[in-house]
């Protein structure tokens, strides 16, 4: 992005004391994107890539905040992430304040829905229908709470720049930072939707064992699968605003082939490798092994396959999203 110098561009005082004032982004000065001293905040400043006359004074012509290469891209994201730690604390805990405000529940209605589903799964297929697998209700629920925190970070993180459009016209700062907060959110709310397992092990005196281990990897997975993706996606969204209606069919479609409602035991043997190809119908059957300890029908290969989709996916969406998400700002 070229600029030129312009005082007129320079922040007022008044809009520098709101600024200091409020600290909402832990004292840094955040100045508008236009501002060509924005990069200040780094210490930084491209060298002159030439000159150019301006009201017939000859100006310098300066290039800031280069967009990195393919390779440095995911570096550049994962810098940028840690140099605003506070603001992506802010906004994580914004979307808790969004979600949950005004109920009088508040934060436990993330236990509260996943417990009354598996109430429902129980009186439907245990006491109605009379099945003999007094687990299945708990399967359900494990496959509904994973596929949930994909699908809804994947749609989010697909409208993050559309939906914070006026945010980010305003002020300068790392768009990554949003689909990182989405993805944090959901997260945390997966684990506090987790916790509910817990009576239903102790009821069915189900005890740990070190299958455990994979539940945090599966949730961690799952969400960063949905983060690559979403990035990639966020960027199509700027520009053709029917992405995100196209991704929720996707999504529709992909619960029921995800294997929330049914387990890898209930697929023929000569198919069960390609069901597995599916990374969130690995995840899904990892968490409910890590809950169950029964491993009959995942191998170490299908983990780590599915581990690998996750992380490339992850890092070809962040090449993407820092490749494009200047140029895409324009379209907001």
């Amino acid at each position: 992005m070229v600029l030129y110098y312009s005082i007129c561009r320079l922040p007022t005082i008044s809009s520098i004391q709101e600024k200091l004032k409020s600290n909402s982004f832990n004292g840094e000065l955040f100045l508008p994107i236009e501002s060509p001293f924005s990069s200040f905040r780094s210490g930084t400043f491209e060298e002159p890539i030439g000159k150019t006359k301006v009201m017939g004074e000859e100006t310098k012509v300066m290039e800031l905040n280069t967009t990195p290469s393919i390779f440095k891209a995911p570096s550049h994201m994962i810098k940028n992430l840690n140099k605003n730690k506070s603001l992506l604390k802010n906004l994580v805990s914004r979307d808790f304040k969004v979600n949950y405000h005004g109920h009088i529940l508040g934060y436990f209605w993330s236990l509260l829905e996943p417990l009354a589903l598996t109430g429902i799964f129980f009186l439907v297929f245990i006491i109605l229908r009379g099945d003999s697998d007094t687990l299945l209700p708990l399967k359900i629920m494990i496959g509904i709470l994973i596929f949930n925190s994909f699908s809804r970070t994947l749609s989010s993180c697909t409208a993050c720049l559309v939906s914070n459009a006026a945010l980010i016209q305003q002020v300068y700062f790392p768009r990554e930072i949003f689909p990182t907060a989405i993805a944090g959110f959901r997260l945390l709310s997966l684990i506090l939707s987790m916790t509910v397992v817990i009576p239903y092990m102790i009821l069915e005196k189900i005890a740990p064992t070190q299958t455990i281990l994979l539940l945090p990897l599966a949730m961690f997975s799952a969400i960063l699968l949905a983060q690559g993706i979403g990035m990639m996606t966020a960027s199509i969204q700027v520009r053709i605003r029917d992405t995100k209606q196209v991704v929720d069919l996707i999504l529709r479609a992909a619960f029921f082939l995800s294997g929330v409602f049914f387990g890898a035991e209930h697929i023929p043997p000569e198919y069960l490798d390609i069901f597995l190809m599916n990374p969130v119908a690995v995840y899904i059957e990892m968490a409910r092994a890590a809950i169950l300890g029964d491993m009959t029908f995942l191998t170490t290969i299908q983990i780590i396959r599915a581990l690998a989709v996750s992380v490339i996916m992850f890092l070809i969406g962040s090449i993407i999203f820092v490749k494009s998400e200047r140029k895409a700002v324009k379209f907001l």
